[in-house]
C-alpha cells in the first residue's frame, strides 16, 4: 500500500547534522509516510548514516545518485515519491513532531492545493512545544507571494499535493534562489491555498550553510529567478500586489550585483550591469516607498562606479 506522504530529503555531506534531522522526521505524530533519502554523491558517511536509518525503519528508503546539486536530488525524489502528497526537508534542519499532522489536516480538511507553515532561523534545534493556531485560506494564492512573516518563497515548510506539481521541476542549472522559482511555479498553478500560523520548521544555519557565502555565482543565480519570476507574472498579467513585489526583489537584485561588484573592484561589470538595467533601477527608486536612509543607500549604489566606492568601499577598508 502506497504512503500518503512522501518527505524528500537531498543529502550532501550532512555527516554532522543529518542524524538530528531523521529523528525529527520518524518522530512524526503522522506515521503514513514514506522518507527518500537522495545521496547526492556524497564524500562523508552520510550515506552510512542514512543505510542505517533504513536498517530500523521501514519507510525509510535510500537512492543513490551522482553528484548533480541539490535541485538535481529534490527531482530525483520527485520522479520516486509514491505519495499523494509531497514535502521537502533540507539534511540539516529539523521539525516538530506535529508538522504533518497538522499540515494535511488543513489540506484535507480546507481541500486545498498546498499549505505553508512558519518558519524559525536559529543555531541547533529547539523544539517548540505544540499550541493550537490560526489557520489562513485564500483562493488568491499569488497573493501570497508578498507575504510577509511565513517564508513563501521556500520549497521547505510546505506540504504538496502530488497532483498540483505535477511535472514542475526545480532548475537544476541555479546556484541560487532556485527555491523562489519552484515555488512561483507551483503558486502559479494552484487555486487555493493555506497558510497555518505555527512554527514547525527549525532552518538550522552554519557558517557553511550556501546562503552565506558571497561569490559571483550566487548573485547571478539571484538576479536571474528574479528577473525571470518577474517577467513570467508580467507574461501572465498579473497585476497587483504579486508583480509588484516581484519587481522590487528584481530591482533588489540587481542592486546586490552592483554591491559584489564594488566590494569584489569589478568595475567593468558593475559599468555593465549599470548600463543595462538603469532605467529599472530609476523606476524602482520613483515608485517604490523606502525609508530615506534606504533611498540614500540605494542612490550612491547606481550614480557611479566612483560614488559607490568611495560610500561603501574604502570606509570600510580603512576600518578593517
Amino acid at each position: 500500500m502506497k504512503p500518503s506522504l512522501s518527505i524528500i530529503v537531498p543529502v550532501y555531506n550532512n555527516e554532522r547534522y543529518l542524524e538530528n534531522t531523521l529523528n525529527s522526521v520518524l518522530r512524526q505524530s503522522y506515521e503514513d509516510f514514506e522518507l527518500l533519502l537522495i545521496d547526492d554523491g556524497s564524500g562523508d558517511d552520510s550515506l552510512t548514516i542514512c543505510q542505517k536509518f533504513a536498517g530500523r525503519d521501514r519507510r525509510v528508503r535510500v537512492i543513490c545518485k551522482e553528484n548533480g546539486g541539490v535541485s538535481s536530488a529534490r527531482n530525483r525524489g520527485l520522479d520516486e515519491a509514491q505519495g499523494k502528497y509531497i514535502a521537502f526537508i533540507d539534511g540539516d534542519d529539523c521539525i516538530d513532531p506535529q508538522m504533518y499532522e497538522i499540515m494535511i489536516g488543513v489540506l484535507e480538511g480546507e481541500k486545498v492545493d498546498l499549505v505553508n507553515c512558519r518558519v524559525v532561523k536559529e543555531d541547533s534545534y529547539e523544539r517548540i512545544p505544540y499550541e493550537v493556531g490560526t489557520v489562513e485560506v485564500s483562493n488568491l494564492p499569488l497573493n501570497y507571494l508578498s507575504k510577509k512573516g511565513y517564508f513563501i518563497d521556500s520549497s521547505l515548510n510546505k506540504v504538496y499535493r502530488r497532483a498540483l506539481i505535477g511535472e514542475t521541476r526545480f532548475n537544476e542549472k541555479l546556484a541560487y534562489s532556485e527555491d523562489k522559482l519552484f515555488i512561483t511555479e507551483i503558486i502559479l498553478k494552484a487555486k487555493t491555498m493555506a497558510l497555518v500560523s505555527n512554527v514547525f520548521y527549525h532552518y538550522i544555519q552554519h557558517e557553511d550553510s550556501l546562503s552565506r557565502k558571497d561569490t559571483e555565482a550566487v548573485w547571478e543565480g539571484n538576479f536571474r529567478v528574479h528577473e525571470r519570476i518577474y517577467r513570467r507574472l508580467e507574461e501572465e498579467g498579473i497585476i497587483g500586489a504579486a508583480l509588484d513585489s516581484a519587481f522590487r526583489g528584481y530591482a533588489r537584485s540587481i542592486i546586490a550585483l552592483l554591491r559584489y561588484d564594488i566590494k569584489h573592484r569589478r568595475e567593468a561589470s558593475y559599468n555593465q550591469t549599470l548600463k543595462e538595467h538603469h532605467a529599472v533601477l530609476k523606476r524602482f527608486l520613483k515608485v517604490t516607498p523606502l525609508s530615506l536612509g534606504k533611498r540614500l543607500e540605494y542612490l550612491t549604489y547606481i550614480l557611479s562606479y566612483n560614488v559607490a566606492s568611495l560610500v561603501h568601499y574604502y570606509p570600510k577598508r580603512r576600518r578593517s
